[in-house]
């Protein structure tokens, strides 16, 4: 059976985002527990390594637009998967703090060579009435990784390096299946051609978008590098971390997936304020019943499905803002989802050291509820209905 061009190219990106996104960038949080035991490293220290991945990550975003400009998409795809498996091999092999931060680091960067690139893939190589279900298609590629590592480590129990050895074959497959699905070269198409200026790039359109991505992506890097751990500081057994990550990725898949469809039947502007509120309540139904199993799994899915299903909407508000770039453009979206990254672990792990988890969590729900306010602009709503 020959798979259509929007099964081949989304699904590539799903498995380049199960290795770089959904494990080196999002996994950590599931090994803070191990990390602070085994390394004996404190809470703050291990929010700024979770940072320190992040900004390395934003450095690897600004060099990923340079590279498809030049190469197309499948150069820095294949070099954000192969990153992947040299970190997560480091992380396996480190004996100590500083190899494990290197390893961690190196695998959360790779994820900033692979999302973008997908922009253009997806413009070039799939028929238009098929993009927005491509787009959805990699952007489950998070919450699939998610439920991957969950898995893994659920069946590895303490042997956590072995793990890491699984994700770096991961990160091997998908740098394979990215070769031969991405077409070599730059992209065609029209894409990305012409000159910008600041005015193309910050407008009334983009700005919008821009306090969005900032928003849900510091309450959302604050939720991923310390949701297991609060879980389990709350009394709860060892195995609550990889049961949440397994069910933040069950929920996000289910839904997420379909991101594309629910755009086009509801439009952008109801289901990103739903999705936006679903982040933000995640973090508080922790703070509402600390120590509860059902308050944390039930957290975990409502987190999946508004994480997961809000950024595969980013990714289509950002194609309609810029049209005309979306590589381009969605660069400098990336941009603002890594700052707010980087400034969720360091911002929790600091409070929940000097002023207490409850107001962490709080501080966390914060931006992704306020930004829920944010609509996009008029001509960037999608109306329900739409064609495609």
């Amino acid at each position: 059976m020959r798979l259509s061009q929007s099964s081949r190219v989304g699904g590539a990106g799903l498995l380049a985002l199960v290795a770089t996104y959904g494990i080196g960038r999002l996994a950590y949080g599931l090994f803070v527990p191990t990390f602070r035991e085994e390394f004996g490293l404190s809470v703050d220290a291990l929010g700024f390594a979770a940072s320190a991945a992040q900004t390395g990550y934003l450095a690897a975003i600004v060099a990923t637009g340079a590279l498809t400009a030049r190469f197309g998409a499948r150069v820095p795809v294949v070099s954000g998967c192969l990153l992947l498996a040299v970190g997560a091999a480091l992380t396996a092999l480190a004996p100590g703090p500083l190899l494990l931060v290197v390893g961690v680091t190196a695998a959360g960067t790779s994820a900033g060579g692979a999302w973008a690139p997908f922009s253009d893939a997806v413009a070039s190589q799939v028929p238009s009435p098929e993009r927005r279900r491509a787009l959805a298609l990699v952007n489950a590629g998070s919450p699939a990784g998610l439920l991957i590592a969950s898995a893994l480590m659920l069946v590895a129990g303490d042997r956590w390096r072995a793990v890491w050895w699984g994700f770096a074959a991961l990160g091997l497959l998908a740098a394979t299946a990215s070769w031969r699905v991405l077409a070599p070269g730059t992209m065609d198409g029209g894409v990305d051609r012409g000159r910008t200026g600041m005015a193309w790039f910050l407008n009334a359109r983009s700005a919008r978008l821009y306090v969005v991505a900032l928003g849900i992506s510091v309450s959302s890097g604050a939720y991923f590098t310390y949701a297991p751990d609060t879980a389990q500081d709350a009394g709860l057994a060892s195995w609550i971390g990889p049961a949440m990550w397994a069910i933040l990725g069950a929920a996000g898949v289910s839904v997420g997936a379909f991101g594309g469809g629910i755009s086009h039947r509801f439009g952008l502007r109801g289901p990103l304020a739903a999705t936006l509120v679903l982040v933000g309540v995640s973090s508080v139904a922790l703070l509402a019943a600390p120590g509860s199993t059902l308050a944390a799994l039930g957290s975990a899915a409502l987190f999946g499905v508004g994480f997961t299903t809000a950024f595969a909407l980013l990714v289509i508000w950002s194609q309609q803002v810029f049209q005309d770039r979306p590589s381009t453009g969605f660069t400098m979206t990336l941009v603002f989802i890594a700052a707010g990254f980087i400034v969720g672990p360091s911002l929790f792990g600091v409070l929940a050291a000097h002023v207490g988890r409850s107001f962490a969590l709080l501080a966390a729900a914060t931006p992704a509820l306020l930004v829920a306010l944010v609509p996009p602009a008029r001509r960037d709503h999608l109306e329900p209905h739409d064609r495609w």
